[in-house]
């Protein structure tokens, strides 16, 4: 049992250690201080990239509801469209303006 608080104690130390920052003072630790560095640079860079990853998605999402509605709109709007362009509806749309419908075709016959 002495040597399990013992070795809890010195557990715990050195998480105080760590936390205070005393263990950057040793000699052992300032050879691995650029490879810790590298790695809290490393980190970062993941973090960020997961946050411009989750960021697009976002984007990707939010756009794809955008493009449906729009493509939504787009289809009334082209049906609108043909169904007020047929023959009949410009027809009677245009008397009033004085244009009429010809009855008669033309064929042009081109001389050689």
């Amino acid at each position: 049992m002495k040597t399990e608080r013992k070795s809890r104690a010195k557990g715990g130390s050195a998480f105080m250690k760590i936390l205070g920052g005393n263990f950057l003072t040793r000699e052992d630790i300032s050879k691995f201080f650029p490879f810790l560095v590298y790695l809290t640079v490393l980190l970062m860079l993941i973090i960020t990239n997961a946050y411009i990853a989750e960021s697009t998605s976002r984007s990707i999402k939010k756009n794809t509801l955008l493009l449906r509605d729009l493509r939504v709109e787009y289809i009334y709007a082209k049906s609108a469209y043909t169904q007020e362009s047929t023959q009949t509806i410009l027809i009677d749309k245009l008397a009033g303006e004085g244009l009429k419908e010809s009855l008669e075709t033309r064929i042009v016959k081109k001389e050689k």
